[in-house]
């Protein structure tokens, strides 16, 4: 199987228990999520980010060795917390959040740890928009799609919106555009279509078309529980999904978008 790298976020979810009022802690972060799924499918799977000192951070670091992520591209932080984040649940088993995330170990992969990287080990590059938030974490990204890109590496990227993250959620459609198109596979979902197409004042489809033009090859469009589209420069499509009562949607659909790529 091809090897992929997972770039960027990696937190603590704390999770509802059943008992109303009280969370227990879990590793989380979209990216890194995405790592231990391809990993458990028994992909080569690599992560790169920052991994705090704390007790948290121990914890995301041991989780990720024990599901056998790859982590000689994680940079541990000595003078940083670990992200958080308060996970809740509706009865669709969809999810809302509350982060806790400033200056945290997360927001500290720069540019000098991206050089670190052996391109030749990675087939798959993927990240999420939670590193577009900050400039800085901003500018690191782009210059790790762009060594990609240069690599010849296939770029994945989960748009994964969360507005309450952006400072300046005015600069969030230009950051947004920029890693699209720089990206071969999007997943993201209809609703997140749907805010961006009103940011630039098309309607929907226009711009769902729009992304065809930037040279993407494959998006994947999740809307809950509905038919998933899956679109290229060649086809269009709708997938049925199965009826089923969904416990926690957590990276699902990107593993989804690798199956369909590859299959």
């Amino acid at each position: 199987m091809f090897s992929l790298l997972s770039y960027g976020e990696v937190l603590v979810d704390f999770l509802p228990t059943d008992q109303g009022g009280s969370f227990y802690p879990m590793a989380g972060g979209a990216p890194a999520n995405v790592a231990v799924a391809f990993a458990k499918l028994g992909g080569t799977s690599f992560f790169a980010g920052g991994i705090s000192h704390d007790n948290f951070g121990t914890m995301l670091f041991q989780e990720l060795e024990k599901n056998n992520v790859n982590i000689k591209y994680v940079y541990r932080v000595e003078q940083a917390n670990t992200a958080l984040v308060l996970v809740s649940l509706d009865s669709a088993g969809e999810r809302s959040f509350n982060f806790y995330r400033h200056n945290t170990a997360d927001t500290c992969y720069e540019k000098t740890h991206i050089d670190h990287i052996n391109w030749q080990d990675v087939n798959v590059f993927h990240f999420c928009s939670n590193t577009l938030t900050n400039t800085s974490m901003n500018s690191s990204s782009l210059y790790a799609l762009k060594k990609a890109k240069l690599n010849n590496t296939l770029v994945s990227f989960d748009v994964n919106l969360r507005q309450q993250l952006w400072n300046e959620l005015n600069l969030l459609p230009e950051r947004v555009h920029a890693c699209l198109k720089l990206s071969d596979l999007v997943k993201l979902s209809k609703d997140e279509a749907q805010y961006l197409a009103e940011q630039v004042d098309q309607s929907y489809q226009d711009y769902v078309n729009s992304l065809i033009v930037l040279g993407i090859k494959l998006i994947v469009i999740t809307d809950g529980p509905n038919q998933v589209q899956v679109i290229s420069s060649a086809f269009s499509s709708f997938i049925d999904v199965p009826v089923i009562k969904a416990v926690d949607t957590t990276a699902a659909a990107i593993v989804l978008l690798l199956a369909l790529f590859f299959h």
